[in-house]
């Protein structure tokens, strides 16, 4: 803006007849814009400690206070330096006149560029209550969602846990007092490793097969011969995380609504692969139906309905669980979630591991 007042002064004094040194021309000029320089970024760090938006009349009169007095600076050194490029108007005109007279003229100027300076501040205040706000929608989401998980995590343990047990209550019934106490061991162990309290919600594909080779074990216990299983993992996804007792519900639906329903064995075979679209975790049988919709038949467990909830809940759109007819009778429960791992340093801080190791 300065450069354009000195640039304009030159091409009039020029027209006039009486062109004026550069020098001249920027001592004119330059001072009262080096001015606003200056004391703008004042205002506007005032006007943003002080908004006048909502409308409050004693910060209004500090800033109209703070206008006039910026006003008449820059109408009093803008005087004093016109004397420079035309001293005759020090001698036909008094001070005062040529202090209002230059107020009067920078008054334009002056209220638009102290009310730019408003706005801006008020944007930059609406721009920062906007990011607060979504921050703490988002920090309510990421706790709305925790408590979710909780909720559901908490419901599985206990109901994994009756069920077990019940396993253990056959072995008794059927006077098999060796295998029982062999049970209770394996679940002492189990317990130990699956339902410990270290804060995670995700473990690795590797800890969560760790922990269904138990299950399936104590199941094996019971059951004899009747079960078989088998686990797959790929290196590859070996350390991607899932959700704690992802796969929990849906192997007790392939066990539980096989065997207890009558058939006279059953074989589950459980595979963890990578895929285009991250990790894809399979649960089959090749009995009777491996879950319900509703979560399970008989009341024996929460099963696909709460699977597909905490999938939902953790990954929205980005999973997907089927339940699918397997093509040599039985059914395949299919679950795709997003490939992730901890990092290196994440690893460590969890080593060891009280959930690796088989039965």
């Amino acid at each position: 803006m300065g450069g354009i007042s000195a640039i304009e002064a030159r091409h009039v004094s020029v027209t006039h007849g009486f062109p004026l040194a550069w020098s001249i021309i920027g001592l004119s000029t330059m001072p009262r814009w080096v001015l606003l320089a200056l004391v703008l970024p004042a205002v506007l760090t005032l006007a943003s400690r002080f908004p006048v938006v909502p409308w409050r009349p004693r910060l209004v009169a500090l800033h109209v206070a703070v206008f006039v007095a910026l006003s008449f600076a820059h109408a009093m050194l803008d005087t004093w330096t016109i004397s420079f490029a035309s001293p005759q108007f020090s001698v036909f005109f008094p001070w005062t006149a040529r202090v209002m007279r230059s107020w009067y003229n920078s008054m334009p100027i002056i209220v638009s560029m102290y009310g730019a300076v408003l706005v801006t501040a008020w944007g930059i205040g609406e721009a920062r209550e906007r990011q607060s706000r979504t921050l703490r929608a988002s920090q309510l989401e990421t706790l709305l969602q925790s408590a979710r998980l909780d909720s559901l995590r908490a419901q599985l343990q206990p109901h994994f846990l009756y069920n077990t047990l019940n396993g253990i209550a056959a072995l008794v019934s059927d006077l098999q007092p060796a295998r029982a106490v062999a049970a209770i061991e394996q679940l002492g162990e189990l317990l130990h490793a699956s339902l410990r309290e270290d804060g995670r919600d995700e473990i690795t594909i590797d800890e969560e097969l760790a922990l269904a080779d138990r299950y399936l074990s104590l199941q094996a216990m019971r059951f004899d011969d009747r079960l078989t299983y088998e686990l797959h993992v790929e290196p590859a996804v070996a350390e991607c995380l899932v959700p704690v007792f992802l796969l929990q519900p849906i192997i007790e639906n392939a066990v539980i609504h096989g065997l207890d329903a009558g058939q006279e064995s059953i074989t589950v075979r459980i595979d963890a692969i990578a895929t285009s679209r991250g990790v894809e975790l399979t649960v089959q049988n090749n009995g009777s139906e491996v879950g319900s919709r509703s979560g399970g038949a008989r009341g024996h467990g929460l099963g696909i309905a709460t699977t597909r909830a905490r999938l939902s809940t953790a990954y929205g759109q980005l999973a997907s669980l089927e339940l699918l007819p397997r093509e040599k009778g039985g059914a395949v429960v299919r679950i795709v979630i997003p490939r992730t791992q901890r990092s290196r340093i994440e690893r460590e801080a969890n080593h060891p591991l009280a959930l690796v190791g088989a039965s």
